[in-house]
């Protein structure tokens, strides 16, 4: 499992890029970490999101992207 930052470096792209992929449905991605706990107060989503290796192998970037 692959940190946003380190899929970034490897495609040389901003992680924010990166970010819009996986937002886009582009790229595969899962989110680990805060279990949601009744009650409490939140700030967003929370928890990390990591992209498996293997679906950075079957990753093709979308057409707006390879213009840049």
């Amino acid at each position: 499992m692959l940190r946003v930052k380190e899929v970034a470096t490897r495609l040389k792209v901003h992680p924010a890029t990166v970010y819009r992929w996986i937002k886009d449905g582009h790229l595969e991605a899962v989110r680990y970490g805060k279990p949601q706990v009744a009650g409490a107060v939140t700030r967003g989503p929370g928890g990390a999101i990591r992209v498996p290796e293997s679906a950075l192998a079957a990753f093709t970037p979308p057409p707006e992207a390879e213009a840049a």
